[in-house]
């Protein structure tokens, strides 16, 4: 293991200790070195938090990192009945055209790595301490992985991140487009609508074609 692996995944370790009862999730990925991943598509925040009850935090990191026999989408499927969220569906989808178009090593987070049922819970005083935890995280992928591209999905996502970047980022489009790239210092970015209901039913009939350009901007972005 490598210097910077090592402090990797000692920082990790530490961001996702127990906070609110839950385990941050940083990432869902099936890539055993998330330090490889060149592109990060960023939601909000997860509705589906990972209850301290239910999971050990060993077990937590070994899937995180696809070891020891666990994985990201192994354990998630467990915590969920495997009944996944609408925008984990949507994901799963956006994920098969990028890997059309060669694009594999993707990390899949959010600006704020910190389950709570609706994003807008995140204002609430009781999740304060996990607001600022799961941004930390974020912004820690951020310095160690160095992502070439970023695909933010959705408004609240694309303000969110503004403020983290200190950039201005477009608003999503309201139709099918050519997707270019906003150069945020060495990051690519893509913004677009989100993949989260209830806005995602805004857009969904004209989602394919979209996702579709989208995948191959991001491959000739890398």
């Amino acid at each position: 293991m490598t210097m910077l692996q090592s402090d990797f995944e000692d920082a990790i370790s530490k961001l996702t200790e127990p906070v609110n009862g839950q385990y941050p999730r940083p990432w869902m990925t099936d890539l055993t070195d998330p330090l490889s991943a060149d592109v990060f598509l960023v939601g909000k925040n997860q509705r589906n938090g990972y209850e301290t009850s239910r999971l050990t935090h060993e077990r937590h990191l070994a899937a995180l990192f696809n070891r020891n026999g666990e994985s990201c989408r192994g354990v998630y499927d467990e915590m969920t009945a495997h009944r996944p969220s609408p925008t984990r569906v949507n994901a799963d989808r956006f994920r098969k055209a990028l890997a059309v178009e060669g694009v594999s090593r993707v990390l899949e987070t959010n600006v704020v790595c910190y389950s709570t049922p609706m994003s807008s819970d995140l204002r609430l005083p009781q999740h304060k301490g996990g607001s600022i935890r799961g941004s930390n995280i974020f912004l820690a992928l951020l310095h160690f992985i160095q992502p070439k591209v970023l695909i933010a999905h959705g408004t609240g996502t694309r303000d969110t991140l503004t403020q983290l970047l200190g950039s201005s980022l477009p608003t999503p489009p309201a139709s099918v487009t050519e997707a270019q790239p906003v150069i945020v210092g060495a990051l690519k970015v893509f913004v677009i609508p989100s993949l989260a209901p209830p806005q995602w039913n805004q857009w969904k009939n004209w989602a394919e074609p979209y996702l579709t350009n989208v995948a191959k901007a991001v491959a000739s972005a890398l």
